[in-house]
């Protein structure tokens, strides 16, 4: 079975990832890896304390030295574990995921999220005993928040966020620990909710509801608005009018002015396959190139490093700035927009206001664990063969199995929203079949 998707392990807890799957984890990584010392962090689910316990436990029994960050953002993990010489990072969290979700994440010394192969081999030794010797000490350490705000406010510059007015919705997660303190300590005025650390309310708002942060934002007449996802790792924004920018339309907006500051070496942006064709062709008028890789800020990272590429991102705010982090860190990310519109003497509203996005509809498909297979079924495909050749050069049909959760992802998108809704009644009209007929439930 494989246990390892897009963004780690991720299930329901105490039932697909249980505490003792959690110790094998742990005790496989540290077979697998043999990190000499370790840090791990966790979101506010409730079934964190006992799932961080269990995977450090599983580290400690191969002799690895394992401190604990404890409530703080998984990009907190990958900075820190690059920045103080950790040999591997860990994180409990499911992100996005519903509060009875939960997850383990792993970070390499240089801060990136581990690549397949080095989950496979994690998997290859779930059931491997380490031979006799000392347990690793487990520890607390205290300093993990303070230095990742220091990192925050030293990475781009302090004292620069005087007449700004911003609404925080930290979903109840991990950046509730966090960015109230790192907004206002640079003198801009912070309006917040979603900051009780109450895991059994993470990501009631935040990213995955936007509602509740686009009307405080225009009640309280501020310049925008931040949601933040429960680990951390990614941000969304609110224009003052309550309009949601997603990360392709503003770094569409933002990379040809990074190139003119010379923040950028190169013009060059990288997307998934998910992002909208009109920022791409957006930035492909001005001269950049933009290659595509597979859904997950882990690909982003990993073809921005092989290309030497210094910014690239996902629709879902998973953006990644190259000179600053080698991941997806959703409070820089805000900071980052923050200073360029400062910069700029601008709002968010006329930073984006130039960036065409082309209509697109999106539907999740609940498909249990029959997913990869109902996509493999020949009327399935035959069904988005059809809706791809009715809309043309001009539109893209994505579906895929999610990565983090049982569902099926469909993505249309193109000019003409009638054939829009006509391509994705069919293809999801197919795909329902197919999974009836799975389950037996139907013919």
């Amino acid at each position: 079975m494989r246990y390892f998707g897009t963004d780690g392990v991720r299930g329901t807890a105490g039932v697909d990832l249980t505490a003792e799957l959690a110790f094998k984890i742990g005790r496989a990584a540290g077979l697998s890896l043999k990190p000499a010392r370790a840090l791990i962090g966790r979101d506010t689910r409730t079934s964190g304390p006992a799932l961080e316990a269990a995977c450090s436990a599983g580290l400690a029994e191969t002799g690895c030295q394992v401190l604990s960050a404890g409530i703080i953002p998984s990009p907190a993990i990958s900075h820190l574990v690059r920045l103080r010489g950790f040999h591997l990072g860990a994180v409990i969290s499911a992100s996005h995921n519903p509060p009875e979700d939960n997850g383990i994440k792993f970070y390499s010394p240089d801060g990136l999220k581990l690549p397949p192969d080095a989950e496979e081999r994690i998997e290859e030794h779930l059931d491997v005993r380490p031979q006799n010797g000392p347990l690793g000490p487990i520890s607390p350490w205290g300093e993990a928040r303070e230095l990742y705000v220091d990192f925050l406010l030293s990475v781009l510059g302090r004292g620069w966020g005087k007449g700004l007015r911003v609404v925080l919705d930290c979903a109840h997660g991990a950046t509730a620990a966090v960015a109230p303190e790192v907004f206002s300590s640079l003198g801009i005025e912070v309006t917040t909710f979603g900051t009780e650390l109450d895991g059994k309310k993470i990501n009631a708002t935040g990213v995955m509801n936007m509602g509740p942060l686009r009307e405080l934002v225009r009640a309280e007449g501020a310049d925008l608005g931040v949601a933040f996802d429960g680990d951390g790792d990614r941000a969304l924004f609110v224009t003052s009018k309550g309009e949601v920018v997603e990360g392709d339309r503003l770094l569409g907006a933002l990379a040809p002015h990074l190139l003119s500051w010379g923040e950028i070496a190169s013009p060059a942006v990288v997307f998934t396959v998910l992002a909208n064709k009109g920022p791409e062709e957006y930035l492909r008028a001005r001269g950049f190139t933009v290659p595509r890789v597979p859904v997950g800020d882990r690909n982003v990272s990993l073809e921005m490093k092989t290309s030497g590429i210094e910014v690239g991102g996902e629709p879902s705010g998973h953006i990644v700035f190259g000179r600053y982090a080698p991941t997806g860190d959703g409070i820089l990310t805000a900071l980052y927009l923050l200073r360029a519109l400062k910069r700029l003497d601008m709002g968010l509203e006329e930073l984006v206001r130039p960036v065409p996005v082309y209509p697109q509809l999106r539907r999740d498909i609940p498909a249990g664990r029959f997913g990869r297979e109902v996509l493999g079924e020949e009327k399935v495909k035959r069904a988005i063969a059809e809706a791809e050749k009715a809309l043309g050069d001009s539109g893209r049909v994505v579906v895929r199995p999610s990565g983090t959760q049982p569902l099926i992802r469909v993505l249309v998108e193109g000019p003409d929203e009638r054939m829009l809704a006509q391509a994705m009644e069919g293809i999801c009209e197919a795909i329902q079949r197919a999974l009836a007929r799975r389950s037996g439930e139907g013919p």
